[in-house]
């Protein structure tokens, strides 16, 4: 493995756990919500993040770079949104 491959699974390992705190938090702040309650819907999420870094690691560079620039699109829209 190349060192970009595991540069690029790295970010996109950040980028996944970002996401999954976001939503953690937007899951704590609903009406009626414990913190409980949304750390256990959050959890089941937590699968994604090593399975995109796996992805990302096993992938061609030019898919890599797309699966990469999906959860950084979306981070960039909720940083605009709020």
């Amino acid at each position: 493995m190349r060192w970009w491959q595991w540069a690029a699974a790295t970010v996109e390992g950040v980028l996944l756990l970002v996401l999954l705190l976001l939503w953690f938090d937007s899951l704590r702040d609903r009406a009626g919500w414990t913190n409980s309650r949304a750390a256990a819907r959050a959890a089941s999420g937590a699968v994604v993040v090593p399975a995109g870094f796996i992805a990302v690691l096993l992938v061609p560079l030019w898919l890599g770079l797309i699966l990469i620039a999906v959860p950084a699109i979306a981070v960039g829209v909720m940083a605009m949104a709020s």
